[in-house]
């Protein structure tokens, strides 16, 4: 029984063949970050950001894959006033589920994370830092290229910070190099 059992474990790895390491970056063309304390709602565009990730992707079954992945951002700066901004950046530990029809190279993926945002406040010369608990989710549709992948998405982001909920959306492209 333990060598069928051992032969078995054998088979199941052999399965999982065609798991990758993979890397990326996504750059934000468009980034709405939105302050709202109370009654009181502050909302501003942000420049252009930028994030890394690393990941490994496991097939799950046929045209399905899971992204384990590591993502750093940095937002761009908002102005809200003539005083007043905000400058940020985060970590998730994010997973990805991807579907990819067979005989197809397009693909669409879900993003969904948790992690933390730091958020560097300067109001009226004041300056102040902080950092708190932060989830993401979002989508992304792309084509794929041999060992490249490139895409279009959207992400959704949210923390509190005491008491003032941030919440940040956006389009973003992507690239990713499957190793």
């Amino acid at each position: 029984m333990k060598k069928l059992f051992v032969a078995l474990l054998l088979f199941s790895c052999h399965s999982f063949a065609d798991n990758y390491f993979y890397a990326g970056t996504n750059l934000s063309v468009y980034d709405d970050t939105e302050l709202k304390y109370n009654d009181l709602k502050v909302d501003e565009n942000n420049a252009f950001g930028l994030s890394g990730f690393v990941g490994y992707g496991l097939e799950i079954s046929t045209g399905m894959e899971l992204g384990l992945e590591v993502e750093y951002q940095h937002f761009g700066k908002a102005d809200f006033a003539q005083d007043v901004s905000m400058d940020g950046e985060a970590y998730y530990f994010n997973l990805r589920p991807k579907w990819v029809e067979p005989g197809n190279n397009l693909y669409s993926a879900l993003i969904l994370g948790v992690g933390g945002i730091k958020a560097q406040t300067d109001i009226y010369g004041v300056s102040r830092s902080q950092t708190e608990l932060a989830y993401q989710a979002g989508f992304e549709l792309g084509y794929m290229f041999d060992q490249l992948d490139v895409g279009i998405g959207y992400r959704y982001q949210t923390g509190d910070f005491n008491d003032v909920d941030l919440s940040i959306q956006g389009v973003l492209l992507t690239a990713r190099y499957n190793f």
